[in-house]
């Protein structure tokens, strides 16, 4: 009798522990806030996307949108407000709408809207991160 009784305590515990340990991951990777100006030709750049490409694998893409002012701050679909802890490759996108009839026209050279070829990089930490990109 003793060792049934026994028997479902462990039971109890392990499915306890087990319980406590799947709420661990649950919510999302180790993120950290960054904010930043982007500047092109001693310019802030007014518009346009920046993509955060994780060097980890299995973290999630982070995004971030130029406001008028050059100013971002970066984001993920998944988990909102920040970016993954890491390092990252960067890319950033910027074309000038030019109405519907007329094609709009990239504002910046086409390496920087590659992340293997714009030689952007960010080291993300936990906290606040500042992360400025001055292109040329």
């Amino acid at each position: 009798m003793l060792m049934i009784k026994n028997s479902k305590l462990i039971l109890g515990l392990i499915v306890a522990s087990l319980v406590t340990h799947l709420g661990c991951g649950a919510h999302g990777p180790e993120m950290g806030d960054v904010t930043g100006t982007v500047t092109f030709q001693g310019k802030p750049l007014h518009t346009g996307t920046i993509t955060f490409i994780p060097e980890e694998e299995g973290l999630p893409l982070a995004y971030a949108e130029i406001q008028a002012d050059g100013a971002y701050e970066g984001f993920t679909e998944a988990f909102g407000k920040g970016v993954p802890v890491g390092k990252h490759r960067v890319m950033i996108m910027a074309v000038q709408e030019n109405g519907p009839e007329a094609a709009s026209v990239a504002l910046l050279p086409p390496k920087y809207s590659s992340d293997r070829q714009s030689g952007l990089t960010a080291e993300v930490a936990s906290g606040e991160n500042k992360i400025d990109f001055t292109l040329k």
